[in-house]
């Protein structure tokens, strides 16, 4: 039985609009309930191995579990393989919980600096849905002179609304963050600080032009 879920929720997996196609099929809503279950199965006692990273790209999907199960992996996760399956999901649900759990995690010097910088990056491009910085333009180069303004936009991110709704204006509280963390250099990596300052440039100018709020 179990092994018939996993192949259901790959097929749906496959088929990245079919239950916004289909809005309100028993069917599907049924199917989808035991697939978000199924996913944050795998993500709590990660069994049944090896699917953790379906879970990770499916969980977006789940407007109960997907913030909670994204919110623990932000606090948890140190693995590099797991880190843009992270960042990809958390890009797909805007919910409340998941911003205040990546808030903490980019504040956190405790967490690995790969997973600060990423959690800062979805901060930014939830200010901003257009914003489609990725991973790579955070690494620092070997000398690091004026800090870059990096551009790149796309279609606004079709982002699925959880259960906590994020409904306040974000972009000026991210920017605080994002300053604070960059200006302390003394005490932050160069990989947190520089990720912190390039996003920072940017997020000042989306909210200048008013495109981040």
């Amino acid at each position: 039985m179990l092994k018939r879920m996993i192949i259901i929720a790959v097929v749906v997996l496959g088929m990245p609009h079919l239950l916004q196609a289909q809005d309100g099929d028993p069917a599907l809503l049924a199917q989808l309930r035991n697939d978000c279950r199924l996913a944050a199965q795998i993500l709590t006692t990660g069994h049944p191995d090896p699917h953790r990273l379906w879970a990770i790209e499916f969980i977006a999907r789940c407007e109960g579990e997907g913030p909670v199960m994204l919110g623990s992996l932000w606090r948890t996760s140190s693995s590099g393989e797991e880190l843009e399956p992270m960042v990809e999901s958390s890009l797909q649900i805007r919910d409340a919980r998941l911003y205040r759990q990546l808030r903490e995690t980019a504040a956190d010097r405790s967490r690995p600096a790969a997973v600060r910088a990423a959690a800062m990056l979805v901060l930014t491009r939830y200010a901003n849905t257009r914003n489609a910085l990725w991973l790579t333009a955070l690494v620092p180069p070997d000398s690091i002179g004026e800090i870059p303004l990096i551009f790149g936009s796309g279609t606004p991110l079709r982002q699925a609304t959880g259960e906590a709704p994020l409904t306040a204006p974000i972009a000026a509280s991210i920017l605080s963050l994002l300053d604070q963390i960059s200006a302390d250099r003394n005490r932050e990596s160069r990989t947190v600080w520089y990720a912190a300052a390039v996003l920072a440039k940017r997020l000042r100018l989306d909210i200048a032009n008013g495109e981040a709020y």
